[in-house]
Formats: structure tokens, sequence, C-alpha cells
């Protein structure tokens, strides 16, 4: 064997195989001090890709397995809230049978109401409120989202949605809307009342109203002529009428002003002669001396009683008095009042008691009409009696002015003038002093808009007595309905009385000193601005309640006295109800004379983008399904429809709009439904969709109990309402029951993958102890062979020894 000193072989190849035994010894060591076979790709490159594969797919299926069970969490806080709805609904069933029982007074149904809109606004909260993770569940937000292009059109969310943007297009052909007409309002004993009717002539003047009339006679067709004229520089003097006894025979051949003057107040003279004078007994110079007395038109304040002497000139029994020398009367003011007149009993004869009733209209200014006065005369009537011409001529605000100038604000404001008209009983000689109010309605001079100006013109006054239809200015204390056996009025309190429709209500509060016409305004104003019930035509709004005061021949207004009511909405979003005290609701005796029906829509449904139609339905309740997935279109009745007040059948004409046929309206749909990841890969969900659950959604909207009709009526909507509630809970109930069984099997397969990861991945510890021991033997083995191998080069010194 060679030795050599610059080589040494055996060293090197102890060190490689040391080397060699030394990596694996680490690697074993690696193994076993981190417990898996696989620490680096090139421990096992194939083993090592599936092993990452499967850890991927074991940490997705624990994930899923979480998911499920949020969804669970999720599915059970919604099964929980409709829980108590299904509860809720079962009270309003309960309540629904209840208020369907003959026993119940109207008071009562509105109380168990009461308790039924708490329960539905309960409802409408949990559907709002009830979320996981601040989603929403109820409300049809966790389903789908969506808008319209138009209040006319509404959607409930029922299931998973088709979403996109739709065109809708309706032609509708309208139904018909419900009317109610009231008991008559008749008056009650003692009461009179006074209404503004078309006669011969209309009511072109500013008069808005007469109210308060008092001991005025009923007039029947004989209507009273109240004249709104101008003022005059003028005076006149007339007469109003006589009163003879039995016996009695004469005339009035002429009545004038003569030189004297009448004063400055309006009014009239009561004549009443004081002794008996027969014509058979005339002689020139005789005299008759009669009592006179003034009664103030404007105030009815009744003067001192005073003298006219009369005086036969001619012997023929012409009596005459002039008003230089014959007067001793007064007016109101304490102004000296004088005229002529002569009387003519040639062929008849003046008895102690018989009478004369004059008229006076003083002068006044000129044209006072244009600066708000004017003047007020009453004629015609039952008595034909006319009266004098009462003169305002604008000098004073507050007592002298017929006409305020409009103030700007939204309201239309009067001013009330009262008036005072006397007659004289033709059979009894009594003086029938009666007094109106005149309402002027506000109206600025458009030459001056300082001022006011009256409007001239003249009408035709009705007097209704005890019995006979009320006015629309007759007071609601005043009317018989409203009176019991015991002479008490309903109205000594205040009275409640709530309207129902369009799925609100609306409280109107009536009292004993409202009038008729302000009854038409608190029902009008609850069906246009509470309830929504009007129309866009103002003219349609101001006939939804009318006050029968003069009867068409036929049609709803055929009945004098009568309240019509009714809504501009067709079909059941166009029906009303009434609750209130029962001594109200029996005496208003609401009757329903039309019944509504509902429109016929025909929709049409396009893909707003292309153009493509979707599909085409016909409806007949205002309601379309199964055009757009998932997804109930509601549609307001008035969609489609014109409404116009029809002026010769008084009713509210419903006619097919034209032009709404082009009309376009637009849905935006965005799905948004809730879907479960219950698998570790992609289309492994579990679709979610709970509809929406409010009052809307479950057709509740609608429902009241206040009328025995309403609540048999709200029973089958009730029930499907319940069956709604309880198919969702059993769909929840379903896939809980399924996510459950999900966890399970994900579970199971996890456990399965991990087993299979392990065997790839992880370390056989016995195993890789003895391939540890057989490396460690093996270094130490080498690192000593290596000691050896050092050696060798030295075993050339003993040969240069």
């Amino acid at each position: 064997m060679a030795i050599r000193i610059y080589q040494n072989v055996m060293s090197l190849n102890s060190q490689r195989h040391l080397g060699t035994s030394q990596s694996q010894l680490g690697k074993s060591i690696e193994r076993l001090s981190s417990g898996l076979r696989i620490n680096h790709a090139a421990d096992d490159a194939s083993g090592l890709a599936i092993s990452e594969k499967l850890r991927g797919q074991i940490a997705g299926l624990q994930r899923a397995s979480m998911n499920a069970q949020d969804g669970i969490s999720m599915l059970q806080t919604a099964e929980g809230a409709l829980g108590e709805v299904s509860n809720m609904l079962s009270r309003i069933r309960e309540l629904a049978v209840q208020a369907s029982n003959g026993t119940y007074t109207s008071n009562d149904r509105v109380e168990i109401q009461k308790e039924v809109e708490q329960l539905k606004d309960e409802i409408d909260r949990i559907s709002t409120s009830t979320e996981f993770n601040t989603k929403k569940l109820l409300n049809g937000d966790g389903t789908a989202l969506w808008s319209a292009s138009s209040d006319k059109i509404e959607a409930i969310i029922r299931s998973n949605v088709d979403e996109g943007n739709y065109k809708i297009q309706l032609e509708s052909t309208a139904g018909e809307n419900q009317i109610f007409k009231t008991d008559i309002m008749t008056l009650r004993d003692g009461v009179i009342g006074a209404e503004i009717v078309t006669d011969t002539n209309s009511n072109t003047s500013n008069v808005f109203s007469v109210t308060d009339p008092e001991t005025l006679a009923t007039t029947g067709t004989a209507h009273y002529t109240v004249t709104v004229g101008d003022t005059s520089a003028g005076a006149s003097v007339g007469v109003t009428g006589m009163y003879q006894q039995s016996g009695s025979a004469f005339v009035i051949n002429d009545v004038a002003t003569g030189s004297g003057s009448l004063g400055t107040r309006d009014g009239y003279v009561e004549v009443e002669f004081t002794q008996d004078f027969d014509s058979a007994n005339a002689s020139a110079g005789a005299t008759i001396t009669a009592n006179a007395r003034f009664i103030d038109a404007k105030t009815g304040e009744t003067g001192q009683w005073g003298t006219i002497t009369f005086n036969d000139d001619s012997g023929i029994g012409i009596f005459s008095a002039t008003s230089t020398t014959d007067f001793a009367l007064t007016n109101s003011a304490d102004e000296a009042i004088n005229f002529d007149m002569e009387i003519d009993f040639s062929t008849g004869a003046i008895q102690d008691g018989d009478k004369m009733l004059i008229n006076i209209s003083t002068a006044s200014v000129e044209a006072a009409a244009s600066s708000g006065g004017g003047t007020i005369q009453i004629t015609d009537g039952p008595t034909g009696q006319p009266g004098p011409k009462i003169s305002f001529d604008a000098s004073n605000t507050s007592t002298e002015t017929l006409t305020f100038k409009d103030n700007g604000d939204n309201f239309i404001d009067t001013h009330s003038v009262v008036v005072y008209t006397a007659a004289i009983n033709e059979k009894t000689g009594n003086i029938d002093l009666g007094n109106m109010t005149l309402n002027f309605r506000e109206n600025t001079n458009a030459l001056d808009s300082a001022v006011g100006t009256t409007i001239l013109d003249d009408f035709a006054l009705q007097i209704t007595g005890a019995g006979e239809a009320a006015a629309t200015t007759t007071k609601l204390k005043d009317l018989e309905v409203f009176v019991d056996s015991d002479g008490n009025s309903l109205f000594e309190n205040k009275q409640e009385l709530t309207l129902w429709g369009n799925g609100t209500s609306a409280t109107i509060y009536l009292e004993g000193d409202d009038t008729l016409s302000d009854v038409e305004e608190k029902f009008t104003e609850a069906l246009v601005e509470e309830l929504g019930m009007g129309s866009d035509d103002n003219n349609v709004n101001s006939h939804l309640v009318d006050y029968v005061s003069v009867a068409s021949d036929d049609g709803p207004k055929a009945v004098k006295g009568t309240f019509i009511i009714q809504s501009a909405l067709t079909g059941e979003q166009g029906e009303l109800a009434f609750s209130g005290d029962q001594r109200l609701i029996d005496g208003l005796s609401l009757n329903e004379i039309q019944e509504s029906t509902n429109n016929t829509t025909k929709v049409e449904i396009y893909d707003a983008h292309t153009g493509d139609l979707i599909g085409t339905d016909e409806t007949g309740n205002d309601r379309v399904f199964g055009i757009i997935g998932g997804v109930e279109i509601v549609l307001d009745s008035r969609a489609g429809l014109d409404e116009t007040w029809d002026t010769v059948s008084e009713s509210i004409a419903f006619s097919t709009n034209e032009a709404a046929s082009n009309e376009e309206y637009f849905l935006h749909v965005v799905d948004n439904s809730t879907d479960l990841q219950i698998g570790a890969n992609e289309g492994q969900s579990l679709a979610v969709s709970i509809p929406q659950l409010d009052v809307t959604g479950l057709g509740l909207d609608d429902v009241t109990l206040v009328s025995q009709k309403l609540a048999q009526k709200a029973i089958p909507d009730i029930d499907a309402a319940v069956n709604k509630v309880v198919s969702i809970r059993a769909t929840i109930g379903a896939q809980i029951n399924r996510l459950e069984h999900t966890i399970v099997n994900l579970d199971t397969a996890t456990e399965n993958m991990t087993a299979s990861e392990s065997r790839i991945r992880d370390l056989d510890m016995a195993d890789e102890m003895a391939t540890f021991t057989r490396y460690q033997m093996l270094s130490q083995a080498g690192i000593s062979m290596l000691a050896q191998a050092n050696q060798i080069p030295q075993m050339a010194l003993q040969l240069l020894q």
C-alpha cells in the first residue's frame, strides 16, 4: 500500500460518509422534533401537494360547518320572531271573532280595534327590527331591494327575485267607489236653519253663507230674496205690510220721504191706530192719532213709542200725515223721523188696533261697495213683505263694512254681519222680528288693494223649521237625530269619530257648535290629507263629502238633508269604515248605497333595457304576481284612471285615462338574498329567502274590526296571514333540520380528510426513531473512523527515522 502525504483519500472517504450520516441524522431530528414526515417539499413533493390540498379542503369544511351553525342561529332568530307573530295573529283572529258578535256596540269594537292596532304595530316593529348581525330578516330587505318611479306602484317581496329593471304599462277599466248616505238631518224643536239655495237666480255675490237665523218664518218654497246692492245718496220709504181687523178697510195711497228727515238708521216704523174712525163720519179737519215706534234693522233695537197725527183735509176719508208737522217720533240714534203718508178709508173704516209697518232706507254715501260697503235688503219670503235697504258705508271697519280685503293667508276668511227683518202678521197684527248673520267672503279691490270690495247680486234664502231638513249652517246640537228621548243632545260633550281606510285611520272631533259645513270640511280633510283617499282634482275633493241641501231628481243626492260620503278610490282600496260612540253611529245611520268594485287592469311588463316583453296579466284586485319572479306588484287604484266631478249626475265619474295608457312606470329589483356557504367549494350553498312579513306583506293593512260586517270579513284575511307565517316557519324549520344534518356531514368529512392528511404528512415516530438510531450510530462511527484516517499520514514519519 502506498503511503502519501498530500492526499488522504481515506480521510476524504470518511468525511463523505460522515456528512451523509449527519445530513440524514439532521433530517431525522427535524422530523422527530416537528412530528411531521414532510417538512419541506423535497421531503415528498407529491405528498406535500396532496397534503396541502387536503389541508385547504379541511379548513373549508370546518368553516362551512361554522357557517351552517351561524345559519342555524340566523334562522332560529327569524323563527323565534315569527313565533311571536303567530301568537299575535292568533290573538287578532280571536278579537275578530269577538267583534263579529252582535252583542257589542261600536264603542266596544273601538276598544277591540285599539288592541288590534297595537298588535299590528308590533308586527311591523318585529318585521323592521328583527336582524342578525345587522342584517334585516323579516322586512323583505334580506331577500331583495326595490324602488319604483311612481307611488302608483309598490312591490311586496314574496321569495327569491328575478332582479332587473322593468317597464310597466297599465290599461285600466274603471270600477266603482263606495258611497255612504247618512240619516236625514232634521231640525229639533225650537230651531230654524238658513240655506242659500239655487232658485230662479244663483248666488254670485261674496256672501259665503247665512248662519244663526232666529225667529224667522219657515219658507217652504217661498224663499226670501236677499239682495246685496250698492249704497245711494237717495233715501226711500216703503210699505212692508198692514194688519186690518174684521170690519176695517183702508189702503195706503202713498208713502214718501217728503221734505222731512229719515235720520241715519235703516229700519221699520210700526204704526198702530189708537181710535176708531168710520168713513161715514168723515169731515174736513178731522184727525186720527196713531202710536208709532222705530225698529232698527241693524241692531234689532225697538224704540220708544211716539205719535203720528193724520189729518182729513178734504172731508172724504183720506187722511194724510206730513213730514213737517205731524210726527213726534225718533229712531234708535234719538234722531227725529218724519215722512209723508196718505191713507184712504173713504169706503171703509179704521179701528183701534189696526196696524201698518213702514220700512225706511236712509241716505248714504254713493257707491260704497267698491270700498267694502253696500246694502242688504230682504224681500219676498212666506209673507212677501219687503224690508228696507240696510246701508253699510264702509266708514267704520268694525260695524259699517261688509267686505274686507284678502289678508293673503291660505284660508277663506269671512266677515259676519247681523241684520234684522220684520214682518207684520196679517192675522194677529204681531210684529215678527227675526235676524240672520250674513258672512261675506274676503275680497280685495282690484284697483285699490288697501280695501275690500263687495260683489253685488241677489240670491234665494230658504228658512227651515223643526222636523224639516237642516241647512248647511245648522249646528250639530240643533239636529233631531242626536237628541234622546229626554231632550238631551249628544253634543253636550265633544264627540270623536274615527274614519278607517287605506290601511290607516283619522280621528275628527265634532262639537255642538260645528255647523254641517264644518262637518263637511272635517270629513274632507280627514279623507284627503290624513287617509290619502282624495284626488288630484280639487273639484272632486270638494265633493267627497256633500250635505244635500237641495235634492236632485235622482242619483246619490236624491234625498234632501243627508250627507253623501265617499272616497276618490275605487274598489277595496277605497272602502271606508267608521267608529265612535254608539249614539253617534246610530244618529248618522250610515248606509252603503253603492258597493265598491275593483278596477280591471291589463298589465304589460317589459325589460326596461331591451324592450322585450316579459309577461302580461289582467287583474281585478289591483295586484300582479307571477310575472316578475318573487315580486308581487300592488297597483294604486287611481293608476290609469281619471276621476272628475259630473255636474249632471252629481257624482264622481271614473274613466280610463287614455294618456295614462302610454304612461310608463319603472321598477328596479335587486337580489339581496342570503346564501349560506355550507361547503368547501364553489356552488355548495343554501339559499335562504324570507319574504316580507310586515302588516302589508301579510295583507292586514285593511283589517279593521269597528263593525260587525268588517270583523266577519277580516277573519279569512287573518287566516291567510296565519297560513303565510306558518308556511314560512315550516320552511325555516326544514332548513334548520337540513343544516343540522349538513353540520354532521361536514364534521364527518373533516374527520376523514384529516385522517387522510395525517397519514400523508404526519410522522411514524417508532419508524423514525429506528432511523434516527441508525444514523446516530453511523455518525459516531464516521467520526471515529475519520479520526483514524487523519492519523495515517503521520505513519510516514516512522519511515524517516
